[in-house]
């Protein structure tokens, strides 16, 4: 027993405040507010080119003297136009979601309703207002929308599943 406490008491004391952890300086990190009909002009400008996609019709394509090859073969691309307006489709809807997060946000939720932490997260995930009206709806509208979706989570909290 003598030993061991010899041991502990050397160790002790071979750490002089120059072997002790220093601290680490981190890098200063700028965080930039989300601004979103200025990052939907971006987006807008850098997918311009899918989002006024169209097929040609068929009166382009056919005139009174003659044929036009190009849009000829661009309108008889069938599978190829179906993905562009698919794309097209999935981008609109990209930035509908984008317009929903911008305007339904954490702190908005939980200044209204006093949630916090997985219950904020849970409730904003099941009851998030569709686009067509938050693109409508006016800052009252939204808060009665959030108290009344907030008083049928109350009733329903135990039922949801909660997030993987």
């Amino acid at each position: 027993m003598v030993l061991c406490l010899a041991a502990t008491s050397s160790f002790a004391q071979s750490q002089t405040p120059d072997t002790a952890a220093k601290p680490v300086q981190l890098k200063t990190v700028h965080i930039i507010q989300y601004h979103f009909f200025r990052d939907s002009a971006a987006f807008r400008e850098e997918y311009g080119k899918e989002m006024s996609f169209r097929r040609p019709k068929f009166f382009e394509v056919y005139k009174i003297t003659a044929v036009d090859i190009n849009k000829l073969y661009k309108a008889t691309q069938v599978k190829k136009n179906r993905k562009k307006i698919a794309f097209r489709h999935m981008l609109l809807d990209k930035e509908q979601e984008m317009y929903v997060n911008s305007v339904y946000t954490p702190s908005l939720v939980n200044k209204v309703t006093q949630l916090d932490g997985d219950s904020l997260q849970l409730f904003m995930r099941y009851y998030q207002p569709p686009y067509s009206f938050i693109k409508d709806a006016s800052d009252y509208d939204i808060y009665a929308e959030i108290k009344k979706q907030y008083g049928a989570f109350v009733k329903t909290r135990d039922s949801i599943p909660s997030p993987p």
